[in-house]
C-alpha cells in the first residue's frame, strides 16, 4: 500500500465491547453464578451447588434480592467469582496507562512487618493485554483529539498538523530500515491504542468507583461510564449501586478535592461527632 493510498493520520472514536461473561451465549441468567455464595450461609454439598448452576432457573427477582443483600452487607468477596472480559479501541495511549494501576498490589514494609493494600484498592486479578507499539508498526495510526480543542480552531489545526508530521516520521523511519521499536519514540500520547481487560465484578466495581468520578480525566470517565451502562443492562443486580464512589458508598472520599455532589467522609465524621456531643 502506498503512502498516498494510506493518507494521513485519522481521528478515532472510542468503542468498547464486552467479549465475555459467565453463561454468555446461553439462556442462563449470568447473575445466577453468585448464588454459589449460599455455601457461606448453609451446609450445602457439591451436588446442591451444581444444581444452583445447572438445575431449574431460580426466580430472577429472588436472585436479585439475594445479590443486592450481599452488596448491602459488604459481602463483596463473592463477586470475585464473576469474571468478565471487555475490549477497547479508539483510546489514547496516555489514558491507557491508568489501567495498570488496577493491576498492582502495593506493599509497605515497616520494621520487618509487611502491609498489603486492601483488595478493593488494586489487585493482580485485573489482567490487561495491550497492542504493542514495538511489534505493530504505527505508519498508519489513528489518534484521539480532546473535545476541548474544538473550541480553539487554531490550536486544533496545529495539533492535527503535528499528527501529520509524526506520521511522516513513522513512515520515513521505517522506509530507512530503522527498527519499529525505535521509530515509535516519535509517537505522541494521542496515538490510539487497543487493549483487552479481564477482571472480576468486585474489581470492576472499584474501577467504576474511581473512573466514573467527576474528577476522573474525561476520556477515562467516558470509557467507564459507557461500560457501566452496558454492564448494568447485562447484570443489574451485580452492578447495583455501581458507579462513582459517591453513588456506591454514599459519600465522597476525595476530601478537599470533592466536586460537592456528595458529603465527604470528613464532613460525615464531623456531623457524627457533633450529634454525639449534643
Amino acid at each position: 500500500m502506498s503512502d498516498a493510498t494510506r493518507g494521513g493520520p485519522r481521528k478515532t472514536a472510542l468503542e468498547a465491547k464486552i467479549l465475555y461473561y459467565p453463561f454468555m451465549g446461553t439462556e442462563t441468567n449470568t447473575e445466577r453464578l453468585i448464588l454459589l455464595s449460599r455455601l457461606c450461609y448453609s451446609p450445602m454439598g457439591i451436588d446442591q451447588l451444581e444444581d444452583l448452576l445447572k438445575g431449574d432457573n431460580p426466580d430472577a427477582a429472588a436472585t436479585g434480592r439475594f445479590i443486592r443483600g450481599l452488596i448491602d452487607s459488604g459481602h463483596l468477596g463473592t463477586l470475585e467469582h464473576w469474571y468478565t472480559t471487555f475490549a477497547v479501541e479508539g483510546y489514547s495511549r496516555i489514558s491507557s496507562q491508568q489501567n495498570d494501576r488496577h493491576r498492582l498490589m502495593k506493599v509497605f514494609k515497616d520494621a520487618g512487618v509487611v502491609y498489603f493494600n486492601d483488595p478493593e484498592q488494586s489487585s493482580p486479578d485485573v489482567s490487561q493485554m495491550q497492542q504493542s507499539q514495538r511489534y505493530v508498526k504505527e505508519d498508519n495510526f489513528r489518534y484521539v483529539a480532546p473535545p476541548s480543542f474544538a473550541s480553539k480552531p487554531g490550536f486544533l489545526k496545529r495539533f492535527e498538523k503535528l499528527q501529520e508530521e509524526v506520521m511522516d516520521i513513522q513512515r520515513e523511519g521505517l522506509q530507512l530500515g530503522l527498527p519499529a521499536e525505535d521509530v515509535r519514540f516519535a509517537l505522541t500520547n494521542a496515538t490510539e491504542t487497543r487493549f483487552v481487560i479481564t477482571t472480576n465484578a468486585r474489581q470492576l466495581r472499584h474501577m467504576f468507583n474511581l473512573r466514573c468520578c467527576q474528577r476522573a480525566q474525561w476520556e477515562i470517565r467516558r470509557l467507564f461510564t459507557e461500560l457501566l451502562d452496558e454492564y448494568k443492562k447485562l447484570a443489574p443486580n451485580i452492578f447495583y449501586r455501581a458507579g462513582a464512589s459517591c453513588e456506591d458508598l454514599g459519600y465522597c472520599p476525595e476530601g478537599k478535592m470533592s466536586c460537592g455532589k456528595a458529603p465527604t467522609l470528613e464532613a460525615l465524621e464531623d456531623a457524627y461527632e457533633k450529634s454525639r456531643k449534643s
